[in-house]
């Protein structure tokens, strides 16, 4: 976990809903269905996203020796990103424009540039290794609370979308802000007399 790392950067949520009996199954459950799924190098896709196993985050069985400690579920949140460097994109485009320059005695046309930015493209992108990233979380099943560790709002905002629609609750944010009521909120904004303008 990142607490072992030194970090403490977190997002705090209290779970609403129902839960069944079977704790395991149902949790268990919802992250096979939530697994994560690597990138394919030969589509279009440069994300993807989805839970896996703490320990392990090439793994997504999620055995229940793996995921629950006591009464709480340990997993993890895997974000892969593909991306082709564009100098990587522009070399090769050099390269294949000077060559094609000798052998036509022409410059490359604008259609002919393209497609081949396409193949370039598409043939690095094979060769290129997704950058992987992982997000622990923690689920307190006895005191309903669920911990993200990251930072990310984009992150922390899929997660919780994800284990709401997985598991069919409702994660309410556990910040300062949550626990003031909005009117209490707009009184609290600056007014004309703290900035000296009477």
């Amino acid at each position: 976990m990142p607490i072992r790392r030194g970090s403490v950067s977190l997002a705090r949520f209290r779970v609403e809903g129902t839960f069944p009996k079977d704790l395991r199954r149902w949790v268990t459950g919802a992250l096979k269905k939530g697994a994560f799924e690597a990138i394919d190098p030969k589509g279009d896709e440069e994300r993807a996203v989805g839970f896996c196993e703490l320990e392990n985050v090439n793994r997504d069985e999620f055995a229940p020796g793996d995921v629950f400690f006591g009464m709480h579920a340990l997993f993890a949140w895997r974000v892969d990103k593909l991306r082709v460097p564009g100098l990587a994109v522009r070399q090769e485009m050099l390269k294949w424009s000077q060559a094609f320059e000798q052998k036509n005695s022409r410059p490359p046309g604008r259609r002919e540039k393209g497609e081949q930015k396409d193949v370039v493209r598409r043939t690095l992108r094979a060769k290129q290794e997704p950058v992987t990233k992982h997000f622990d979380i923690s689920f307190d099943l006895t005191a309903k609370e669920l911990f993200v560790w990251a930072t990310s709002r984009a992150v922390i905002e899929e997660v919780q979308a994800a284990l709401e629609s997985n598991l069919e609750i409702k994660l309410i944010s556990r910040v300062p802000a949550a626990f003031v009521s909005a009117s209490a909120l707009d009184a609290m904004t600056p007014t004309a007399a703290l900035f000296g303008e009477v």
